[in-house]
């Protein structure tokens, strides 16, 4: 019966340590400091909700580019990297916003959910998102940002079927 006990703290143990380890995302000693950079989208004149902005650096970066969502209020905080922030330095801004219509929700075993056919439109228009003629370009400074940029006239485009 002890031997069992012992056992079953060795195994439990051993899956903490794994699971502590596999979760632990450690901050790159080489990230450069991050500022607050807060973007309000609107659409004429609205807060835009569940919009992606992102920032392209102008110069490349191994942390890829800087996201986040749009909230109610159309309001992004921007991360970098998993982290709260945007290094110094200018950027160019897109912003997207997608959704998928006439698809069944589905659910996995595991309890997540998701569409299954459907198809998939874009609510912004596409100069919004071409990185190439980005309509707008911001500077984050150590003051931070807190900038806010209309997405245009609402459109309802049709990209693609959902599979």
């Amino acid at each position: 019966m002890k031997t069992q006990n012992i056992t079953y703290l060795y195994i439990l143990i051993f899956v903490a340590l794994l699971v502590s380890g596999c979760t632990d995302k450690s901050r790159p000693t080489d990230l450069p400091k991050l500022y607050t950079c807060k973007i309000k989208v609107t659409q004429d004149g609205k807060p835009l909700e569940e919009a992606t902005v992102t920032l392209l650096s102008k110069t490349p970066s191994k942390y890829g580019a800087s996201s986040a969502t749009t909230n109610a209020t159309g309001v992004a905080v921007l991360r970098t990297y998993g982290y709260d922030g945007v290094p110094l330095g200018e950027y160019s801004v897109t912003i997207t916003k997608t959704g998928v219509e006439g698809a069944k929700e589905a659910e996995t075993p595991e309890g997540i959910h998701y569409h299954v056919g459907g198809k998939v439109y874009s609510y912004v228009d596409s100069k919004f998102s071409d990185d190439t003629k980005p309509p707008y370009e911001i500077k984050v400074t150590e003051s931070g940002v807190n900038e806010t940029f209309d997405a245009g006239a609402p459109v309802h485009m049709f990209l693609r079927n959902n599979e």
